[in-house]
């Protein structure tokens, strides 16, 4: 078995990732429920310490987790409320049919270092979703790399310790490389591939599933040159039934963004 890529940041990670505006993913996550008829099964893929799980089994829902590190799920169910999620990579899903939502957030498409393996977890979700199923993933934009990651390093003080980053982008690659060191430990390294908008929705279209929007994850509106996250909605079949309902959804997101 492939060695847990988490497994010595595990513990840490909530604690680094403080900063990280979850509520933006889960008010998206509860707004897409709606479009379903009730009561509907979700699975967030790649889902780390369960943040987003956690959330809505607060509010009723029947969701489960998958992860690629059991480091990450083990860490999240230390706190009280207990969720259900198995190991499992997003490459090759342990479903087949049975979700009615399934979401992929804080791109961890990225993480998938060539287009075939990008392909391929896309075909999967495609796969676990029942005819009608709605899909939710995001992924971040070579702009976010350059602006935030690429040729910078930095030291972070989160309470009892101590994180110091150092990125390096390479644009002939389209690879971001990220050394995580905890305080003087060694280095977790970490890689993200730059998929280009067209290659993502190639790979919906040759999964069977079609984009019900894609858009800017700061504004949910039209992507633009300077977007560095964008957000996929895709339905598997016939996106049609959802149209109406989605463009008052999106009208309330991008209320919502201005604030």
């Amino acid at each position: 078995m492939t060695a847990d890529p988490f497994a010595a940041l595990a513990c840490y990670y909530d604690h680094i990732m403080a900063h990280v505006e979850y509520d933006r993913w889960y008010v998206a996550t509860a707004f897409l429920g709606g479009l379903l008829p009730k009561p509907f099964r979700h699975c967030d893929v790649a889902c780390g310490t369960g943040t987003l799980i956690k959330r809505l089994r607060k509010d009723g829902w029947q969701s489960v987790g998958i992860d690629i590190s059991p480091a990450m799920i083990r860490t999240g169910r230390t706190a009280r409320q207990p969720w259900p999620a198995v190991v499992g990579d997003m490459r090759s899903l342990p479903l087949d049919g049975t979700v009615d939502f399934a979401t992929c957030l804080f791109d961890s498409i990225n993480f998938l270092l060539s287009e075939s393996e990008m392909h391929e977890a896309i075909t999967q979700l495609s796969t676990a979703l029942r005819p009608g199923g709605v899909l939710y993933f995001d992924f971040v934009t070579e702009e976010m790399v350059l602006q935030h990651f690429a040729g910078q390093e930095w030291t972070e003080h989160n309470g009892t310790f101590q994180t110091t980053w150092d990125c390096t982008y390479d644009r002939a690659t389209c690879l971001s490389e990220v050394q995580v060191r905890i305080n003087k430990g060694l280095a977790n390294t970490f890689w993200e591939r730059i998929h280009s908008p067209a290659a993502i929705e190639h790979a919906l279209e040759s999964a069977g599933l079609k984009p019900l929007a894609i858009v800017d994850g700061e504004t949910w509106r039209r992507p633009r040159r300077k977007t560095i996250r964008v957000d996929v909605i895709a339905v598997k079949g016939n996106p049609k039934p959802y149209k109406k309902a989605f463009r008052a959804l999106q009208k309330e997101m991008q209320t919502l963004l201005r604030v």
